[in-house]
């Protein structure tokens, strides 16, 4: 029966060497177990880990190893559960494996050190707080397939670089990229329809022009403080628009709509330095 990690050095420990003892090396025709090959420091410090055979990654199971710099990933790894590594603030990660399709709740939340470019082109499931606080996090792109991105998953990701977002994206959840001060998209999927409460708050670098005539809503505060926009063009009627959308964006001067005064409720959506463009004719 598995034992899930707890934060326990000594349990941690005994886990650890009770994986590695199941391994069969002998003539006997059986199968590997799944192990766990451990580094440890002067001082009893778990510092590597290198696993073996497994699909996963179990809830909880390097929670909080904060002396944790570097961990080998099988090939063949699909899932790692929520909080596997959970605060390992000195795991300098550059890679995941290409057949991973799910990363779950917090999975990497505080991991400070992390400094993946890329992610699995079959991963198609990133749950809440997956990458919350993975301040070195400098991602360029996302997987092709996601289709929804939900709460808080790059929440404080200050190094996150991406170009775009994918296309078939349809919704972006609260918090998502709350303070993520590097990110610099220039435009959004033509398809997505929904942008949580906070959402892009306090992107300071985000540049877009225009939102997608699909937008049906968009959150409280969800630009605020995005200082970097200037002028805004809507090219549909959303269906909620929060009165804090652009809260604390100073530099927004032009909002162009293609409805009539009043047709959207909470004009001026919090952008209190801009001019409205109502009946706007919006060129393709």
């Amino acid at each position: 029966m598995a034992i899930v990690l707890t934060t326990d050095d000594t349990r941690r420990e005994v886990f650890l060497k009770a994986e590695q003892a199941k391994v069969q090396t002998g003539g006997g025709g059986g199968a590997k177990e799944p192990y766990i090959e451990e580094t440890y420091d002067e001082s009893g410090n778990l510092i590597g880990a290198n696993l073996v055979g497994y699909t996963a990654v179990r809830q909880n199971a390097l929670y909080k190893c904060t002396n944790l710099t570097s961990i080998g990933l099988p090939s063949g790894l699909t899932s790692i559960e929520s909080s596997a590594f959970y605060g390992c603030t000195s795991l300098a990660l550059t890679s995941l494996p290409s057949e991973l399709t799910s990363i779950k709740a917090n999975a990497f939340s505080n991991c400070t050190s992390l400094a993946l470019t890329s992610l699995p082109s079959e991963l198609t499931n990133i749950e809440v707080g997956a990458f919350y606080g993975c301040t070195s996090l400098a991602l360029t792109s996302l997987p092709s397939e996601l289709t929804s991105i939900t709460s808080s998953v790059f929440y404080g990701c200050t190094s996150l670089a991406l170009t775009s977002l994918p296309s078939g994206l349809t919704s972006i959840g609260d918090y998502t990229f709350y303070g993520c001060t590097s990110l610099a998209l220039t435009s959004l999927p033509s398809g997505l329809a929904r942008i949580g409460n906070y959402t892009f708050h306090g992107c300071t670098s985000l540049a877009l022009t225009r939102l997608p005539s699909g937008l049906i809503r968009i959150g409280n505060s969800a630009f605020d403080s995005c200082t970097g926009l200037t002028s805004i063009t809507f090219q549909g009627k959303p269906i909620s628009l929060s009165s804090t959308a652009f809260k604390g964006c100073t530099n927004l001067k032009t909002i162009n709509v293609p409805w009539a005064s009043g047709e959207v409720a909470n004009a001026p959506w919090g952008a209190t330095n801009a001019t409205i463009n109502y009946n706007y004719i919006v060129e393709e």
